[in-house]
């Protein structure tokens, strides 16, 4: 395979990760807000306001562990050179199959 194939594979699985742990924080977030609503009284802006945390901290969440995640399994596997970069700046002329 050659590098924009490597690129691809990784990009689509990474982000599938990436899906998966915004699931996984999206769930662990509101279980997290059931218990502390259901210690407290009811009250509307309590469960709006923590709605709204929830989703916020979960994206952040989710964005944080990806990146630290990819860049753990980049240089783990040594990946520089088996991947071809996604975005290149335009003053660099790199040739085609580099």
């Amino acid at each position: 395979m050659n590098k924009k194939a490597n690129s691809l594979i990784f990009m689509l699985i990474a982000t599938v990760v990436n899906l998966l742990l915004l699931m996984i924080f999206f769930i662990l977030g509101f279980v997290i807000l059931n218990f502390v609503i259901s210690a407290m009284p009811d009250n509307a802006a309590v469960v709006q306001i923590g709605v709204v945390v929830v989703f916020i901290a979960a994206i952040a969440l989710s964005f944080f562990v990806y990146s630290k995640l990819v860049n753990f399994v980049t240089v783990k596997f040594s990946l520089e050179d088996k991947l071809d970069p996604l975005f290149v700046r335009k003053g660099s002329h790199r040739q085609r199959g580099e």
